[in-house]
């Protein structure tokens, strides 16, 4: 009576009530993008566990360290099932002319700001892109970072980050998978190229010969880097049967990871998350004087322009570029504003594109940034447009529109002979066409998987393997599970 005399007390009630709303608030702070020492003292009280040799995780082979902010972090990048809060990482860093390593416990987090995804496509599948940050007491001299997992240990090289220096834009694609339409790399080059970009860095998994023969062109000129995205293999033989297999329960093959293993190598001043089909062009000038003006001195860290999906006449899939001179508009486009509440967020984001400042860019997503460095920059809505040439677009039976944006910021006739010449060179003069059976046999896998509840991801192998053949990336060591 007395025990149930206290829990009815007000004093209790507020108690578990204070109790509850701590857990709550706490799993969502950290869950968002809050300083490393707030999440620390959130974190104590907590029950604390390192990252073991039985849980299922892959690292990417390199180590970063940012020099962009005033005390160095050091960041290592995973694909992994849902770490929780209080889920660290033993870190060994090995230094010049030290003998014995300096031993770190860095805690990591989801890179898509929940885990398990909040996005419904992405809730079947089992891994996520994560990221360990922490303060470095070092100012320099790491060789390596070796991470203990209990019995296995996983060596990391190690890269440093500096804050670009170089006027350029630097575009990072998301893995290319089973691609086919190598004109629209031809297109997304040039144009960009006239809009300001300087690099362009691939994460190559998949595509046909045709496609494959078009970025060896453009990487044997110096101006495509490719960058290997292979199978992410599977896990030890001691729990791998415990688990999903990786590349059939990584969201979209795990995008999240690959765009942000693409920051540490910008050496521009802006960036550019944007595919292969898109092209973002401010009303005039060109895409780089435009976010550059806007970017210097100000407390924008990003721009985000709006999609708008556009078609030729003729196609460029019959390898006909004349039409980039005046390309159609439809109506169906993205919301007019970026709301605010999370799932609006969520909506809003599929619909634009964006460019960034890489000195202040800390985590991004495909369609937004995630987190900068310097929290006082913010996303600005641009006054330009993102072209988006989808396949199928004249199948959304939407009305055509007028609107002033192009391709090219000046003499669109120029850089349309110049594509048709570079083509030329690549394939002599019979350009070999695009079949879009493959596209719609992706599409048909996906909706497939879809309706039975699994994750997108490689499951399509299978299906795409039997409608062409594709040249894949078989890159040994990129992502690493350790040795015993």
């Amino acid at each position: 009576m007395v025990v149930l005399k206290i829990f009815k007390s007000p004093l209790c009630i507020v108690s578990v009530i204070l109790f509850v709303f701590l857990i709550v608030i706490n799993d969502y702070l950290l869950s968002e993008n809050y300083s490393s020492s707030l999440r620390k003292m959130l974190r104590i009280g907590a029950l604390e566990r390192n990252v073991d040799d039985l849980f299922p995780i892959k690292f990417y082979h390199i180590a970063f360290v940012d020099y962009r902010t005033n005390t160095p972090r050091l960041r290592i990048f995973s694909i992994s099932g849902c770490l929780g809060n209080s889920k660290y990482l033993n870190v060994d860093i090995h230094q010049k002319g030290m003998r014995t390593p300096a031993r770190m416990k860095i805690y990591g987090r989801p890179m898509e700001g929940h885990c398990p995804s909040a996005y419904w496509p992405a809730t079947p599948c089992f891994f996520s892109a994560h990221t360990f940050e922490a303060n470095l007491s070092v100012t320099g001299g790491l060789t390596k970072v070796v991470i203990k997992l209990g019995l296995r240990k996983v060596e990391l090289s190690v890269q440093e980050i500096h804050n670009p220096v170089q006027k350029g834009i630097t575009m990072c694609l998301i893995p290319m998978y089973y691609y086919s339409q190598w004109q629209n790399i031809v297109l997304y080059i040039e144009a960009w190229r006239a809009q300001g970009a300087t690099r362009f860095i691939v994460f190559y998994h998949s595509s046909t010969k045709d496609t494959r023969k078009v970025l060896d062109y453009y990487q044997d000129l110096g101006i495509i880097e490719m960058r290997p995205w292979p199978s992410f293999g599977s896990l030890p033989n001691d729990i791998a049967e415990k688990y999903p297999n990786i590349d059939n329960s990584a969201y979209i093959f795990a995008y999240f990871l690959a765009l942000n293993l693409c920051i540490p190598e910008i050496k521009t001043t802006i960036g550019a998350v944007i595919d292969f089909d898109e092209i973002a062009v401010p009303r005039n000038g060109t895409t780089l004087d435009y976010a550059t003006k806007e970017m210097t001195g100000t407390n924008v860290g990003a721009l985000i322009f709006e999609n708008n999906y556009v078609s030729m006449n003729p196609s460029i899939y019959t390898s006909e570029f004349s039409g980039v001179s005046s390309p159609t508009f439809y109506s169906k486009s993205g919301p007019q504003k970026v709301r605010h509440s999370m799932f609006e967020r969520l909506i809003s984001y599929l619909f634009f594109q964006y460019i960034f400042n890489a000195s202040v860019i800390e985590l991004c997503q495909v369609h937004h940034v995630e987190s900068f460095i310097d929290k006082s920059k913010i996303s600005k809505k641009s006054d330009g447009a993102l072209l988006h040439l989808r396949y199928n677009v004249k199948s959304f039976q939407a009305n055509t529109i007028l609107k002033p944006f192009r391709f090219f910021p000046n003499n669109a006739s120029h850089h349309i002979q110049n594509m048709h010449e570079t083509v030329k060179s690549i394939f002599g003069k019979t350009p070999p066409p695009v079949s879009l059976k493959s596209l719609n046999t992706f599409n048909i896998c996906e909706k497939r998987s879809e309706n039975q509840g699994m994750c997108h991801g490689a499951t399509c192998k299978s299906d795409m393997d039997a409608v062409h053949e594709w040249v894949y990336d078989r890159t040994e060591g990129v992502f690493l599970s350790g040795e015993y």
